[in-house]
């Protein structure tokens, strides 16, 4: 937006003399609009060449743009590229339009945009100065050159906070916008281009997401008091593009997230999940470490973002300190070449992680989480999608293709670990090197059924919990990887009444290598395999368990 279309769109603009004008409402209502402040830094001596220090004129805007009755002042930042060394302080209600400004530091100041200070006095949950929108501007943090650790933008202990079309670039060592105990953030069509690492191996990796969202838990996530845990509430983050297009840095670790753990015996205060956060319609384009990192989370909805060759994980869903997460919704995303170690980040651990993982610590135990749509394609890890100690979990209609361990392990295509009462259900699953859907430890009373698998090198089901119903799916070319004990579908030695029944299972055009269409383990009690076509098997049941009920097959 040009200057005079902002002029036009507040009422009109006069300045100068170190004053702003307050505009007129228009007309009187009912309820009438609060004046319009408006403080053009060019009004106050900025010169906005990229030689002239700036600073000073900045400053003397926005302490006049805080001192105004009521707040709800606007600083303008006209086009041009304006040299900063030091922080901008916003008070409460206040608006910053940058349209087409660059804005970079000149040394190691502090983040360039911020709603708190040292010296302020302590806020408590979000009491602190909010209602703050920073429209556009390109906030060059120069990192690579001034490289102590700083973000660019900092909020922190406040209701408010909007940051639109802006473009963030080579922050060091850090975030673009840290989120610290904040509620109604929005955080919509920006740009995150480029983090510097530093030299060497951080110590600490994996935490360098483009967007924190962040307790206020200690002084060792941000030195703004009080440190009363207050969680984050009601984040949106849409229409972002996280990448590193420059040589000089390195990809983020994650386009938002945390790695939030309490403090040792922190109190329950301290132990509160951040609560209705949406990550919507974004493209992660480079990653070092995970597309989004959902640490701590609830009531959260993670949907339709493509997320392209995160070093790790494509969608990590999880609780360092034991947090039971609720309500989660992971659906419609898009997310390819993960796993593979590639990334120049932080973040490493080729061969590891998975498209999308939901998981937590020994201590907690998620519930109602749903991972639906998804398309996971070029896993280089553990699982396509893999879900742990998480009840009730529903995994539905997703596609996971070609997936594969580095090391030649067993990369599955959905697993599920320590998550009773799960429902895998109309997934379609190709390539998988590794069994195509895994039900194992304590994943009792699960549904596995109509999906299709094709073309597992290890088994195409294979089920090691007890009480699972296993139900009209198809499987085409199971062990085609050749392994021995592989099947079509596999009941585990420690399972207990499984019950498998109207299945198709084919050998497939390649021969495969499977022994059997079902194969019942020793251990295995009660299991129940009856109605299932397995046509074109040497063997359809290979049963080594006990108490089987084995009858009515095709095969």
């Amino acid at each position: 937006m040009d200057r005079r279309a902002l002029m036009l769109a507040t009422g009109g603009l006069l300045g100068g003399a170190g004053a702003a004008q307050i505009l007129a409402a228009g007309p009187a209502a009912a309820d009438p609009v609060p004046p319009v402040v408006v403080f053009d830094v060019r009004e106050y001596g900025a010169v906005g060449d990229g030689v002239a220090d700036d600073t000073a004129a900045f400053r003397y805007a926005l302490t006049l743009a805080r001192a105004v009755p009521g707040g709800g002042a606007t600083l303008l930042v006209p086009p041009g590229s304006y040299a900063l060394g030091e922080s901008l302080l916003l008070g409460p209600g206040m608006t910053v339009q940058a349209h087409g400004a660059r804005l970079f530091r000149t040394g190691n100041t502090s983040a360039l945009v911020k709603n708190y200070t040292g010296g302020m006095p302590a806020v408590a949950e979000y009491e602190g100065a909010g209602n703050i929108s920073v429209f556009g501007g390109t906030w060059d943090m120069r990192g690579s050159r001034f490289t102590s650790t700083c973000p660019a933008f900092v909020f922190t202990h406040a209701d408010g906070f909007t940051v639109r079309d802006a473009t963030v670039l080579d922050v060091p060592q850090a975030h673009a916008i840290e989120l610290n105990a904040v509620r109604r953030a929005r955080i919509v069509d920006c740009l995150f281009d480029g983090v510097y690492a530093g030299t060497g191996t951080p110590a600490v990796p994996n935490r360098l997401e483009a967007v924190q969202i962040t307790a206020a838990t200690s002084a060792a996530n941000l030195p703004a008091p009080a440190f009363d845990g207050t969680p984050c509430v009601d984040v949106l983050i849409t229409g972002c593009v996280m990448r590193n297009s420059r040589a000089t840095t390195a990809p983020y670790d994650a386009l938002c997230g945390d790695h939030y753990v309490a403090p040792a015996g922190a109190p329950d205060t301290h132990r509160r999940p951040h609560r209705n956060i949406r990550v919507l319609a974004n493209r992660v384009e480079s990653s070092g470490a995970y597309g989004v990192r959902a640490t701590d989370w609830a009531q959260s909805v993670i949907a339709d973002n493509t997320i392209d060759a995160a070093t790790i994980t494509g969608i990590y869903v999880s609780s360092g300190s034991g947090i039971p997460l609720t309500d989660i919704s992971v659906t419609g995303n898009t997310i390819l070449g993960t796993g593979t170690g590639t990334g120049t980040g932080s973040g490493s651990g080729a061969g590891s992680g998975g498209g999308i993982v939901v998981s937590n610590t020994s201590a907690g135990q998620n519930s109602s989480v749903v991972v639906s749509g998804n398309l996971v394609r070029a896993t280089d890890g553990e699982t396509g999608i893999y879900v742990s100690r998480t009840n009730g979990a529903t995994i539905t209609g997703n596609v996971v293709a070609t997936t594969r361990h580095l090391s030649g392990g067993n990369c599955q295509g959905i697993q599920i670990q320590r998550s009773p009462h799960a429902v895998i259900t109309g997934n379609h699953l190709s390539a998988v090197e590794g069994d195509g859907i895994g039900v194992d430890t304590e994943s009792t009373e699960a549904l596995i059924a109509q999906n299709t698998v094709s073309g597992a090198t290890h088994n195409g089901i294979s089920v090691a919990s007890s009480e699972a119903a296993v139900r009209d799916n198809r499987i085409t070319g199971a062990g085609t990887g050749g392994p021995a004990g592989s099947y079509a579908i596999r009941i585990g030695g420690n399972a207990v009444n499984v019950s498998v029944q109207g299945n198709v299972a084919r050998v497939g055009t390649s021969g495969g290598g499977a022994e059997a269409g079902v194969g019942v383990m020793p251990g295995s009690q009660g299991a129940w395999v009856t109605g299932n076509d397995l046509r074109g098997w040497g063997t359809a049941v290979r049963d080594r368990g006990t108490g089987t009920v084995a009858n009515g097959n095709l095969g």
